[in-house]
């Protein structure tokens, strides 16, 4: 018995180009497998709480943002944690005097917010992931709930 017979088997089992796409499948399953392992070594999962700086609301959107919240990530709907703490400031706005000096003076309308969030996230040595995103101080973040939706800014990450 030869290796390959006139039918183009091998050992007269299976044909060549069926072994190579068998052997294709095996190796693309084998690197996507390697890949979801290496990247769930380097990350562990944690509570991560940020605290994020909303800017120039007004009244009606800051008096439905509460504590206990479950807040999602715009374009993703992610799941970005619970809110577990709302602090509401007037905006400062520049206003410049009659004598031509320039203050700072609390604005009417708008409001700043202040929002703590603490949600399950991972943490490794080149980035927190939070939902499926990386956060970062500074990093823009779109949120949503049911009855709201704001653009923030991380200002602080303390992982847990």
């Amino acid at each position: 018995m030869s290796l390959i017979d006139n039918k183009g088997r091998i050992f007269g089992l299976i044909n060549i180009i069926d072994l190579l796409v068998i052997l294709l499948i095996i190796a693309v399953v084998g690197r996507f497998g390697t890949k979801a392992h290496q990247k769930s070594a380097g990350a562990v999962t944690k509570n991560i709480e940020v605290v994020l700086h909303v800017k120039e609301v007004r009244d009606a959107t800051a008096n439905v943002v509460k504590v206990g919240d479950v807040v999602k990530e715009t374009k993703t709907n992610a799941v970005l944690g619970k809110v577990t703490n709302v602090e509401v400031e007037p905006s400062e706005t520049l206003v410049e005097t009659a004598d031509g000096r320039v203050v700072v003076y609390p604005n009417p309308v708008y409001k700043d917010m202040l929002i703590t969030l603490t949600g399950s996230g991972s943490a490794g040595d080149n980035a927190i992931v939070l939902g499926s995103n990386e956060i970062r101080v500074g990093t823009s973040l779109q949120l949503k709930t049911n009855l709201y939706s704001v653009t923030s800014t991380v200002m602080s990450i303390n992982v847990q």
